[in-house]
């Protein structure tokens, strides 16, 4: 019975794995410690302002991650923030277990771009 739980906890997250999109600033390389400092600034306001607990530069996410639980059925968001060996700093967002951008993953994803949109205007790209 325990076999048959796990094994259907592993297909319903490998059905659902989500939905994430990635916002990328381009900087010259005389502009990467001012932009990384901007962009830690950046993503600690916004994930403050929607409730997501920091969890430290990791790996992957060099200059910082986020964690959000949302909703009741255990699905929640990742935020990561990391610098690119190509001149970029990386935003990244993941809502794990839904099909769709949820109401606050929504509010997440577009509260940010905005941002950086505002802050660095044409050096902002996005890719889904």
């Amino acid at each position: 019975m325990r076999h048959l739980l796990l094994l259907l906890i592993a297909l319903q997250v490998a059905c659902d794995r989500g939905v994430s999109v990635t916002y990328r600033v381009s900087m010259a390389p005389a502009e990467a410690d001012s932009i990384s400092q901007l962009g830690v600034v950046i993503s600690d306001a916004v994930a403050q302002q929607h409730a997501m607990a920091a969890q430290g530069a990791t790996d992957g996410c060099s200059l910082g991650s986020y964690y959000r639980q949302v909703g009741g059925g255990g699905d929640w968001l990742d935020f990561c923030v990391a610098r690119e060996a190509s001149a970029a700093v990386k935003f990244h967002i993941e809502a794990w277990r839904t099909g769709a951008w949820g109401s606050q993953g929504d509010a997440l994803r577009l509260a940010l771009r905005d941002t950086l949109l505002t802050q660095f205007g044409a050096r902002v790209t996005e890719a889904p």
